[in-house]
């Protein structure tokens, strides 16, 4: 079987030249590895993440009390450290698994939320304890050292030594070797035909036109929308407009293995009429600063994203973006969390991420998921609004930018963590404008007709059980996803500032821009809920479904997109845009300056 390997949620950059479009996607996950003998007898030290003996069914029930409007409990979070009290591992506990790791000659840190905790030693000591040399798997700068079955790609169960003492063990971690050097990739061409009706037709573009690459510029068509042009269609323009243009907004981007360069951000900023926050940077374990990989995919992932917030909230001091090492994504993304939840400070209102992992690749990994799912409800628990871009691969997410996939990837497959139940999951949409940059119709994005290659929103079933939230409004008896949707297609796609040729500014397409977008927008509210002394939202989905139940409220709140479909391929059999909730877009797009007029005000406390 193929292991699980790391994966983005894919972006494509669009350009225009006589007449004719060409995209540009990202390369495939790295090779799967081979289990080898690569950490040596040298006194390589390796540090994996361990999860504790914490009350889960506690920490599960606060997080739904807390989530769901109308309860004494709504909106009343608790502190990291009456989490850490209330649901963490016992004393007894931690001085149990610390009396057994200094036996074992390792070191140990606990986190501050009392739900995992850090152990180092030498690789021999993980070697002995694991009967076995760890596997390799190269993801240039960085290298994923594993401790896996090479039977079956899963981990291997957690040693005897520590068993009694953890719920389980991440035998992964990712390292960047001293004299590694990154080497450039290039992202492969891809042609598409030429359709006068997929340029902008939106007025006016707003500053920055003579920022534009001239490869997105055809005479007087122009193959990107400006920020200003999309904050106008969602009701972004309307919030800046009463005064919320970004003070006092807290919100991060989660990332791994990536990081953007301001200078892009300036230039961005300076092009289309805004100020540029700063981006603030934390690092998760073994990670002081950002580690930025010389790709052209990996540079406009990780610079889409924050250029995306900064349009949305142009009078915000700072964005703080997390990274974290590569590998598998459930670590990633536990890693992330602990970074968020126990480092920024103040802690974020909310977080946002475009990478992850179709679940079927994942599905070796039930328990270790279990645990990641875990942190999201714990961010719930803290006041945390978490969004994760749906992916790009249709309602066959495993086959993403892939023109014709094998027959085993072309299954009906969602994303991860967008498929979290914790977790708000931002499928895609063709967004289409005219005149005052109205919205004349709004389409589930699919663009797979006009490039079989390229990409579509991510919709259907997923392998979670269907949460409480989503009974009003479906009958399935599983996790559907996405929850909301925002522009993502290539045509015309999101403007970027890169430098890979000289800095300019290009088109971008994917679920990567949909979820900062929306994340920034609910920053945006989070903030005007702060001010006026009610806290920010924490998960949301549970009240994205309350109020779309109310047909007055969803008519005013929401944009019901009716129309298309993210069916790439006929196997997967999946997803039209309907009247309603459907598994192409999810409840919609969100209209933010009518949804800040509907947010319930907290209960009255825990009681």
């Amino acid at each position: 079987m193929r292991r699980t390997t790391f994966q983005f949620a894919r972006i494509a950059l669009v350009a225009a030249a006589a007449g004719a479009l060409v995209a540009s996607a990202f390369v495939a996950a790295p090779a799967v590895a081979t289990p080898s003998p690569v950490v040596k007898a040298d006194g390589t030290k390796l540090t994996f993440t361990v999860a504790l003996n914490y009350d889960r069914a506690g920490l599960l029930a606060s997080a739904r009390a807390i989530s769901t409007p109308g309860g004494p409990a709504y909106r009343n979070f608790l502190t990291v450290k009456e989490v850490a009290a209330e649901f963490g591992a016992s004393a007894e506990d931690r001085a149990s698994l610390r009396k057994a790791a200094t036996k074992l000659g390792m070191t140990v840190r606990f986190s501050a939320t009392g739900m995992t905790a850090q152990l180092t030693a030498p690789a021999t000591t993980w070697t002995r304890l694991y009967g076995m040399e760890p596997a390799l798997e190269p993801d240039d700068p960085w290298v994923i050292v594993l401790y896996i079955d090479p039977k079956t790609g899963a981990f291997l169960p957690t040693p005897a030594a520590l068993g009694k003492h953890v719920r389980l063990v991440f035998p992964t971690t990712s390292i960047i070797p001293p004299a590694t050097k990154s080497s450039p990739s290039k992202a492969s061409p891809r042609a598409s035909a030429d359709d006068d009706a997929l340029y902008n037709q939106g007025t006016p573009f707003g500053p920055g036109l003579d920022c534009l690459n001239p490869a997105i510029v055809d005479g007087d068509k122009v193959f990107a929308y400006s920020p200003n042009q999309i904050n106008t269609a969602y009701g972004t323009g309307a919030l800046h407009d009463r005064g919320l243009r970004g003070s006092g907004v807290r919100i991060a981007n989660l990332a791994a293995g990536y990081a953007p360069t301001q200078a892009y951000s300036d230039y961005a900023a300076n092009c289309f009429g805004y100020r540029a926050p700063t981006i603030r940077f934390t690092g998760g374990p073994g990670i002081p600063g950002p580690v930025t990989v010389d790709s052209e995919d990996a540079e406009l992932e990780a610079n889409l994203d924050v250029q995306v917030i900064a349009g949305v909230v142009p009078a915000a001091e700072r964005i703080d973006y997390v990274e974290v090492g590569p590998g598998l994504v459930y670590l990633s993304f536990l890693q992330a969390i602990d970074v968020v939840a126990t480092k920024v400070t103040p802690m974020p209102d909310v977080v946002t991420t475009s990478f992850g992992e179709c679940e079927p690749e994942l599905l070796p990994y039930a328990s270790h998921r279990q645990v990641t799912d875990d942190h999201f409800a714990l961010l719930a628990v803290l006041g945390v609004t978490a969004l994760a871009a749906s992916g790009d691969g249709g309602s066959s997410e495993c086959s993403q930018f892939t023109a014709d996939p094998p027959v085993e990837q072309r299954i009906q497959a969602v994303g991860y963590p967008a498929s979290s139940p914790w977790v708000t999951g931002v499928g895609g949409t063709r967004l289409v404008l005219g005149k005052g940059n109205a919205r004349v119709g709004e389409f589930a994005w699919n663009d797979t007709p006009i490039d079989d290659s390229m990409g579509a929103g991510t919709g259907g079933p997923s392998l979670y059980a269907q949460p409480w939230y989503q009974r009003p409004l479906t009958s399935e008896d599983r996790r559907l996803v996405p929850d909301v949707a925002a522009h993502a297609s290539a045509f015309p796609g999101w403007a970027a500032a890169l430098g890979s040729s000289g800095t300019s500014v290009l088109g971008a397409t994917g679920t990567s821009a949909a979820s900062p977008f929306v994340a920034a927008n609910l920053a945006l509210i989070a903030a005007a809920e702060r001010k006026a002394g009610r806290g920010p939202l924490g998960f949301i989905n549970p009240l994205l479904y309350n109020l779309a139940s109310n047909a007055t409220v969803y008519r005013r709140a929401f944009y019901d997109v009716t129309e298309g479909n993210n069916q790439r391929f006929i196997e997967a059999a999946c997803c039209d845009a309907t009247k309603g909730y459907d598994q192409a877009t999810g409840l919609g797009a969100l209209t933010f300056d009518e949804l800040i007029k509907v947010i319930p005000k907290p209960g009255r406390g825990r009681g």
